[in-house]
Formats: structure tokens, C-alpha cells, sequence
């Protein structure tokens, strides 16, 4: 799309600002993905005016290959998003196979200072207000029957599905759902993971229907080697209304799967099935599961997304088997398990040298080993680089291929490079949560800090149970100086992971500045008597006593890390904080510009962490860093 103007649009109690990329009402930040932003910034600087399909495509897809049904959902999201006007009408009119007009009441703010409002009637309005009085009785009468009509149909509907499915009445609507990896029955190798590869399968098509919300494989995983205490409590945890839950059993060659989508409110099962298929045929098995949650939800499909949903990454089940064992062990994130994802990945690819998933797959594992450290970063990114451009050859689709090239221009440092890939990522894969989780650092970096706070949010939202996800959150929210929030979100991910020093440490951050000192300090000390590097550990507590006036304290270990700072070079940035918290200004800058010459010193952190923010004010300081 092309570059954004510094301008805000208001209509109908929302607020869109386009330098900072996030709608807004009420001052809370509403959740659209960057397209649907996008296509709403065209809608408005056309306001009034019916904006061709072909238009928007061109806008807000350029050099991207989509057809208008991805127009039509991203419009569809938008009405949801924004509701009605006062008359009942949407704000975004579709103008019958050609294309679609905002109508609602827009004023223009062109600049930020003085808030000039411009523009703010629409064609539309104007000409609504000079109708007769004559005309408003026939539209009302109009739009009564038809009103009633629509009742009478939805009625209908509702009792024909019941009629057909009696176990489908549930009583409330469908919007969000988790697949869970099936279960196992009978004896099997400890490193077959089927049941978690059909579950990968499954979510993977009904993603990309982009329909309802669908728990990623990343959100599920938890459950592969211990099962949930039960699918109702497995969807509460995960906040869905529906749960896939099955059980698969190899019998010589063939498979035997039963399946049950359970309605997490009620407890009760929407659907149950068991299927026999072929080992040969595991394909065909997966396509009946898939077509059977989408009929029993009543997901309206077009014969595009009919297709999707009998789409096969590739035609050798062998491929895919070692697919699915590397997306397993990708999902682990440990040194050992990512070598090995690698090495099925590599396996797929042999088998089926057109496999652009495993390709794509094959290159964020790489990703990952370098990002860890566990091998040459700059050889390993070569690598990267390759095998997702020949995902994207293969198949331009695939959202793990633009994550991993994200990845490879971050790391050159071009953030802007690094922003558009994860906007196609997030395009394709909106549910994803490790997608948005990348997409909202990336942000941050780029001093979209609302933003970045609305993307962490759905990568929370997504993976409710993730302690990266929840961490993460946590800190941005603390960066936003959301402390209240913060404090909440921190408490979340430590509760899910007790022993994660960097979640710990972010719950007593956030505590502290919210004014919970005393608080603060006792999550600090737990963090320093379970942590191995213990002077790092008390740098935080060190730092947390001279904020708040208990100076003998600090000094004590202010000339504990003074001993060690040359061994441990990262005391350096503790040193300046807690220096400078007691005063010692002059002394504070030196300790700093040794961390800065040491690379220790994050300029992400510097210009985002409140614990620097009155270090941030001294221009010595500030400008040694713009030096960065």
C-alpha cells in the first residue's frame, strides 16, 4: 500500500490515527490486522465515493496475488469491527460487482497540533437529509419488512439445523475453536506423534479458511505428551466455544479414528463420528474431519474455501509424516529437538522436493538455531534466505516462509524490510500467535508502541497458556506505562511458568512502578534465590531499594556488582541505574559507557523501559546512544 499521511480520521466514536497504525474508541485500541487497517484507510480517503474492487486490491495487495473473496472477508471484518450507525445501516456500503463505499459521518484531522477538523459530511448524508417525508415513511415501511423477513428466515434456519442435528442446538453462537492432538490408542513407538499430526493438519486447513478464530498448533501443543484433564477444560483454559477432541488407533494398515466437537459452554457434544480409512489414505481422513467441523459449525463456504479445505501440502504421506515429526519438535524450542526438526524437514523435502511447507519450515528452524546461538548466525541465514525464497516459488501462500525472511532482515537491521514480511504473515495466517508476537517486537522497534501492544495482544489472545506470550505482553504493556495492566498480565505468565527469571523479573518491574515496592522487592529476591546468576538477580533489587530512599541497602550492593562488573559485563547497565538512582550522576555515566562499549546496552530498551526513562532526560546519556 502506498505510504501513509500524518492524519487521524473520526467517525461514529472511533478514531483511526494512521501514523500510528491503530484504531481507536474511547482511547482503548481496537484489534484489526494490518490489511483490514489498510483497506479502511483507502475507504476513508474515498469517503463517500464507491471505491472500485480491483482499487483496493491494487492498494492494499500490491505485488500479492489474492482474489476478492480475501477483499470481501477483510470488509466483512471490518463491519463486524465497527457495528452500525444510528440508523442501522453499516458504514461500509458494497456497491453490487463493483465495489464498496464508506458512508458513515468522517472528519478529517490533517493536523495533530490543532486538530483542524475538515470534510465531514458525506455525499451520501447530505442527500439523505433533503429526502421527503414521504420517502422516509415508504423506507421505514421498507425496512420493517424486510426486518421481519430476515427474523422469519433466521427462525427458520435455526429450527431446521435443530431439526437435522439435535445435539447442534447450542445456545450460543460458534466464534472460536481448538483442536486438540488426538489421542493414541494401543501400543505405539515413543516417537510416532500421528495423533499430533492430525491435529496440526486440521488446524492448519481450517486457518486458512480464515472463518472463525482456530487455535494454533502452538496453543495445543501442551497437550501432545499430557493430555487435558478434559476437552471442556481444555476450552475454557483456551477461551474457545468448541473443542475437537479424538482418538486415532493404527490396525495393520488402516486407521480408526473417532472424533467428537464439544461445545465447551453446555459440555455437550455437537458432533461424533468414527472414521476407518487406508493408512495409504490418511489424506482422505483428514479431508472428511475437515468438511465434517465445517458442516457441523454451518460455516457458510465458497467453493474457494471448499477447496482449501481438500488442499494437500504434497501427495507422499511419507513427506508428510516427517512434516509433522518437525513441526513437533519445532515446537519445542530446545537446542537438541530444533536439530532435530531440522533433519525431518530436510527429510520431507527429499521425499518431495516440492514440498514449499516444509521448505518454509525447514528455513525458521534454521532461524531458530541461529537465534539461540547454537550455531554461525550469519551461515545459517544464507541458508534461511534460500530455502523460504524457494517456499514462496513454490508456493506464495506459505506464512512461515515471510517469517523466517522477517527474521533474516531484522537481523540486517532493516526493520522496514522485516514489517512488511510479517504483514504478509499475518495476512495468511491471522491465528497465528508466534506470528504476532514477532510482528509486535518488530513494531516496538520501530516506535509503534500501541501497536505493537494491540499485536502482542493477539498473540496472547491466541495462546492463552503461553508464558512467551503472556511475558511478552507483560512487558510491552509496562513500556506502554500500563502498569496496572501490566501487573495482571505478569502475574498470568509467571503462574504458568514459575521458574522464567525474565517473567519474574517483569512482574517485579511492573509491580514497582505501579507502587507496589515492598512487592516488587520479594519478587526480585525469589527471582535472585532460584537464579543462577545471582549479582543480575540483585541488581533489580539494588536498583528497587535506592528508588525508593533505602540508600544503605543499595550501597551494599552497589559495591558487591562494582567487584564483579569487569567479569560479568552486563552489571554495567545496574550499575548505572542504581548509581544513578543514588545520585552519583557522573559516576553513573562512566559505569554506562562501559556498557556501551561492551554492546551490552539495548537501544531498544533504552528508549522503552521506564526503569531508564529519567536517564533517557540527561543529554549525556542520550546522546552517546544516538551515536548507535
Amino acid at each position: 500500500m502506498k505510504e501513509k499521511t500524518n492524519c487521524i480520521y473520526r467517525f461514529n466514536g472511533f478514531q483511526l490515527e494512521i501514523d500510528e497504525g491503530v484504531l481507536k474508541k474511547g482511547g482503548e485500541i481496537i484489534h484489526l490486522t494490518p490489511k483490514a487497517f489498510d483497506t479502511l484507510v483507502v475507504l476513508l480517503e474515498n469517503k463517500g465515493k464507491m471505491v472500485e474492487k480491483e482499487y483496493l486490491l491494487n492498494e492494499v495487495w500490491a505485488n500479492t496475488f489474492v482474489g476478492e473473496e480475501t477483499l470481501a472477508q477483510n470488509i466483512s471484518t471490518l463491519r463486524k469491527t465497527l457495528g452500525l450507525m444510528e440508523d442501522g445501516k453499516p458504514m461500509i456500503e458494497t456497491v453490487y460487482r463493483r465495489g464498496y463505499k464508506f458512508v458513515g459521518e468522517v472528519s478529517k484531522i490533517v493536523d495533530r497540533e490543532n486538530l483542524q477538523v475538515a470534510e465531514t459530511v458525506s455525499e451520501n448524508q447530505k442527500s439523505s437529509i433533503l429526502k421527503s417525508d414521504g420517502q422516509n415513511h415508504l423506507r421505514f415501511l421498507s425496512t420493517a419488512l424486510l426486518a421481519v423477513i430476515l427474523i422469519l428466515s433466521s427462525i427458520a434456519l435455526v429450527l431446521y439445523f435443530q431439526k437435522q442435528n439435535p445435539e447442534n442446538s447450542s445456545s450460543a453462537p460458534v466464534s472460536s475453536i481448538a483442536v486438540l492432538p488426538f489421542q493414541t490408542v494401543g501400543e505405539r513407538n515413543s516417537e510416532e506423534k500421528i495423533g499430533f499430526g492430525m491435529a496440526d493438519a486440521i488446524i492448519t486447513r481450517l486457518s486458512k479458511l480464515q472463518k472463525i478464530p482456530v487455535r494454533p498448533t502452538s496453543a495445543v501443543f501442551r497437550f501432545s505428551d499430557k493430555p487435558a484433564s478434559s476437552a471442556v477444560a481444555a476450552g475454557r483454559d483456551l477461551g474457545v466455544d468448541t473443542v475437537l477432541e479424538g482418538t486415532i488407533q493404527r490396525d495393520g494398515e488402516r486407521f480408526r479414528v473417532t472424533v467428537r466437537l464439544i461445545n465447551v459452554a453446555e459440555g455437550k457434544p455437537l458432533w461424533a463420528e468414527t472414521i476407518d480409512e487406508r493408512e495409504s489414505d490418511i489424506f482422505s481422513l483428514q479431508d472428511s474431519i475437515s468438511n465434517k467441523i465445517a458442516q457441523s459449525l454451518t460455516l457458510k463456504l465458497t467453493p474457494e474455501q471448499k477447496k482449501i479445505l481438500t488442499e494437500r501440502p504434497t501427495n507422499d504421506p511419507g513427506a508428510f509424516e516427517a512434516y509433522q515429526m518437525g513441526v513437533y519438535f519445532w515446537n519445542t524450542r530446545t537446542q537438541e529437538n530444533l536439530q532435530k526438526a531440522r533433519t525431518y524437514f530436510e527429510k520431507a523435502i527429499e521425499l518431495d522436493p516440492q514440498f514449499a511447507e516444509a521448505y518454509a519450515m525447514l528455513a525458521d528452524t534454521l532461524n531458530l538455531i541461529g537465534y539461540y546461538s547454537l550455531s554461525n548466525r550469519d551461515e545459517l541465514y544464507k541458508e534461511v534466505s534460500i530455502n523460504a525464497a524457494k517456499a514462496l516459488t513454490l508456493d506464495n501462500s506459505v506464512a512461515a516462509a515471510y517469517l523466517a525472511l522477517a527474521s533474516v532482515h531484522l537481523y540486517e537491521n532493516d526493520l522496514a524490510a522485516a514489517e512488511d514480511y510479517l504483514e504478509n504473515a499475518v495476512e495468511r495466517e491471522p491465528y497465528n500467535s508466534t506470528v504476532h508476537v514477532r510482528y509486535a517486537w518488530v513494531l516496538l522497534r520501530l516506535g509503534k508502541t500501541d501497536k505493537a501492544v494491540s499485536e502482542m495482544r493477539f498473540a496472547q489472545e491466541y495462546d492463552p497458556l503461553s508464558p512467551v506470550s503472556n511475558g511478552a505482553l507483560c512487558n510491552l504493556l509496562t513500556y506502554q506505562e500500563n502498569f496496572a495492566e501490566a501487573v495482571k498480565v505478569c502475574q498470568k505468565a509467571v503462574e504458568l511458568s514459575p521458574n522464567t527469571a525474565d517473567n519474574r523479573l517483569a512482574l517485579a518491574n511492573a509491580l514497582f512502578f505501579n507502587g507496589n515496592v515492598e512487592e516488587a522487592i520479594k519478587q526480585a529476591q525469589i527471582d535472585a534465590a532460584q537464579g543462577e546468576e545471582k549479582d543480575s538477580a540483585l541488581g533489580n533489587i539494588g536498583y528497587f531499594y535506592a528508588r525508593s530512599g533505602r540508600r544503605a541497602e543499595a550501597e551494599t550492593i552497589f559495591n558487591r556488582l562494582k567487584a564483579n562488573a569487569e567479569k560479568q559485563n552486563e552489571l554495567f547497565k545496574d550499575l548505572t541505574l542504581i548509581g544513578y538512582a543514588l545520585g552519583r550522576k557522573d559516576e553513573a555515566f562512566k559505569y554506562f559507557k562501559r556498557a556501551y562499549e561492551k554492546k551490552v546496552l539495548s537501544v531498544l530498551l533504552f528508549n522503552r523501559d521506564p526503569v531508564w526513562k529519567e536517564i533517557r532526560q540527561d543529554a549525556r546519556f542520550a546522546e552517546l546512544m544516538e551515536e548507535r
